[in-house]
């Protein structure tokens, strides 16, 4: 395999030399059985390769027949920073029929796994009683101390990431690749794109993020959107607008609550009970915005949060859900490392505090992400990261109607310096689509990445794409 490097690099290309050698597989379920693991050393800073080399581990699943036919396709999962040969159990069954004839590559992203792990330990509260913020400033400071010891975290930014990865596909032997991205993964395909596209046959954008996004720019605004919209079509729909008559009321009070309040959970047993800031249950609400099925869901969960004499059984599940929001997400030393030099700098934080007045939530994402950088040692700001990516790569965008993370509005800005580039606009769906992928987004992805073809795909499904039913279970009293 290795020998063969040099002979199946793509036109353009000019890879870095590094090692690959073989390793056990994970003994977990998130790794199929089949899987072939490797890991893959390259160097921290590529502009001292004699310098200090991280880790990167490599998940492959070999074409069911064979040695395969196709380009394989590398999977980029969001985050930033989500451990991508975790996915390769649960992306095996979505690419099922592309692997019959096709590799599937995972690759892990720097800064995650052991290439180092950029892991802290974010869980802090002014006392037990107080649910912690989502990224709580006061532990990075020592956090970034520590992990500066041994990793250089101005070096782990998308940039280096892309490096890595198109390294990675030469040193396999790969001479051109697919790509799927999902979330800020997309942000990594088109990094990988502008830096060696003579390398990617297609590419798959799901939920793209335009390099114009600075994250969190707007993220208030397009919430407070998304969530009106779900109130309108609670509103137009006969079981809905039964089981919650006041919605507007609802959102109304919501949103006073959230401006002026606090919201306490009074555990049983629990005299002072745990107190919850607005911008932690802000936060929870915009998240059933990501898919269609936790969409149908804020109907109730806004009437039982608008309202302190029936909030304790939505409030329960807020503190569950900021209890495994750490585990869920990516590293918060890579989120930090790449959206403090890629993001951050590049938002006008007074005009978004400004821009954000009247929402639901508020300035919190961004008053919360300003005050975490400041404790993070970061690269140089990279503007180049934020040019929209030239290239006649065929490239197939699928975007939510309402999606929150990624919105719609920002993707033209895409396409536009795409000349093979195609936006399908999935009516009825957030950030994340997995509802109806089998028998139809998913159908339509294996053709596009078979053929390379973005114009000619049979894309009727789509428009019978439809919400799940509202979910209208009674709001209990306290």
């Amino acid at each position: 395999m290795l020998s063969s490097t040099q002979a199946a690099l793509a036109a353009g290309a000019r890879p870095d030399a590094i090692n690959l050698t073989a390793r056990d597989c994970p003994a977990t379920d998130e790794i199929p059985r089949d899987a072939t693991c490797m890991r893959a050393m390259v160097p921290e800073d590529y502009d001292k390769p004699a310098g200090r080399t991280i880790g990167l581990d490599i998940v492959i699943l070999k074409a069911k027949r064979g040695e395969g036919r196709g380009a394989p396709l590398f999977v980029f999962q969001g985050g930033p920073g989500d451990r991508t040969t975790l996915s390769a159990g649960d992306e095996s069954d979505v690419w099922a029929s592309f692997r019959s004839t096709h590799d599937l590559v995972f690759v892990d992203q720097r800064g995650n796994g052991d290439s180092p792990d950029l892991s802290c330990k974010p869980e802090t509260a002014a006392s037990p009683s107080q649910v912690p913020e989502l990224w709580p400033a006061a532990p990075l400071a020592p956090c970034s101390r520590r992990l500066a010891q041994s990793a250089d975290l101005a070096r782990y930014t998308t940039t280096d990431a892309a490096r890595d990865v198109d390294n990675v596909r030469a040193a396999l032997g790969y001479a051109q690749i697919d790509v799927v991205g999902y979330s800020y993964g997309t942000r990594l395909a088109q990094e990988l794109l502008r830096r060696n596209d003579a390398a990617i046959h297609a590419m798959l954008l799901v939920g793209p993020q335009s390099p114009a996004a600075a994250v969190p720019a707007g993220m208030a605004q397009v919430a407070q959107q998304g969530l009106v919209t779900i109130a309108d079509r609670c509103h137009s729909d006969k079981d809905c607008a039964a089981a919650w008559p006041d919605g507007a009321g609802d959102l109304e009070r919501l949103q006073q609550r959230l401006a002026h309040g606090s919201f306490k959970l009074n555990a049983a047993g629990d005299s002072r009970g745990t107190e919850i800031s607005p911008g932690v249950v802000a936060s929870y609400l915009r998240t059933h915005l990501y898919s269609a099925s936790g969409a149908v869901t804020l109907p109730g969960s806004i009437h039982a949060l608008s309202d302190e004499h029936r909030d304790q059984a939505e409030l329960s599940k807020v503190v569950v859900w900021r209890k495994n929001f750490d585990t869920w997400g990516p590293p918060l030393g890579m989120y930090m490392a790449i959206t403090c030099a890629e993001d951050l700098p590049f938002i006008d934080v007074n005009a978004e505090r400004r821009a954000a007045e009247g929402t639901f939530l508020g300035s919190y994402r961004v008053d919360q992400q300003v005050a975490a950088c400041r404790a993070w040692p970061h690269a140089q700001p990279n503007a180049a990261v934020h040019t929209p990516v030239v290239s006649s790569v065929p490239t197939l965008l699928l975007v939510g109607e309402f999606d929150v993370a990624t919105p719609s509005h920002l993707v033209p800005i895409i396409v536009a310096s795409l000349t093979h580039g195609r936006t399908i606009i999935v009516p009825n769906r957030g950030h994340s689509m997995p509802e109806e992928w089998d028998s139809c987004l998913g159908k339509i992805s294996t053709a596009f990445l078979e053929t390379a073809d973005e114009k000619h795909l049979d894309t009727a499904c789509v428009g019978q794409l439809q919400m799940p039913p509202f979910v209208t279970t009674t709001v209990p009293s306290n």
